[in-house]
């Protein structure tokens, strides 16, 4: 892609238009110049160059000057106003979601939203590394055909993350071969354990995730749909649960 096109679309991204960009460029490359000579090189008509100019006034990226008489000519102003600006937007946002963390009651207004697809589950698994809490998973992808939509590479890459940032795992089966999850239990701050048969299920079709504040529901059925909710009460209601199956469990 031409050096031009990636600052037309990098300006894009920050809600620049392709059109204010390019008569941008044109003063950059050209400097002092009037209307009717900016819209020949960029081949606009003059009164959409001269609209443009203004909106790129009032971003600061150029200025005007009339000597003389001799009509106006417009200038080029340094980009640096945009990264300016970028920073200053930047600065508002953070300041805006540290409000909203400190203005949100924690455990009191569950946040529930829904995620669809395999895509979501290794979002899920990987950013949830990000909390560096504790993780207990029920019934994680009991199925052949859902291990293979995972991959082992998804599973190498979370447990690798995992044991660097030593996050405890714990796992709770209804049915999984013996070997896999004595394999697991061989991984650092690692453990996995078997239900008791009279506890066990012959297919599971959800698992359960809690990690911190945060319950993931994964249902196996197509399409996937994983239901998050954030709630620390919801949470910690899974936990104690789990903590009464882990307690009957058996560890491999």
């Amino acid at each position: 892609m031409p050096q031009e096109e990636i600052i037309i679309k990098a300006f894009e991204d920050i809600g620049i238009p392709s059109a204010e960009t390019k008569v941008y460029l044109d003063l950059r490359k050209n400097k002092e110049s009037n209307v009717s000579e900016i819209a020949k090189r960029v081949k606009m008509h003059r009164s959409n160059v001269y609209d443009i100019l203004t909106k790129l006034k009032q971003k600061n990226l150029v200025y005007s000057s009339s000597k003389n008489g001799a009509g106006t000519t417009f200038i080029a102003l340094s980009s640096d106003m945009i990264l300016h600006e970028i920073t200053e937007k930047i600065e508002n946002i953070k300041a805006a979601v540290s409000y909203l963390e400190t203005a949100y009651v924690q455990g009191q207004t569950p946040k529930v939203y829904v995620l669809e697809g395999i895509g979501a589950v290794k979002n899920v698994l990987l950013n949830m590394l990000n909390k560096k809490e504790p993780i207990w998973i029920y019934g994680l992808a009991e199925k052949e055909e859902i291990m293979n939509l995972l991959n082992e590479k998804v599973m190498h890459v979370f447990h690798m993350e995992r044991v660097k940032k030593e996050i405890q795992l714990k796992l709770l089966f209804y049915k999984y071969p013996m070997e896999e999850i004595k394999g697991l239990n061989k991984i650092k701050y690692t453990e996995a354990r078997l239900l008791p048969k009279a506890q066990r299920t012959n297919v599971s079709q959800i698992s359960q995730i809690v990690c911190g504040d945060m319950l993931y529901l994964t249902v196996w059925i197509n399409p996937i749909y994983t239901i998050v909710i954030e709630s620390d009460i919801i949470a910690r209601e899974y936990l104690d649960f789990y903590s009464i199956l882990w307690n009957y469990s058996t560890r491999v």
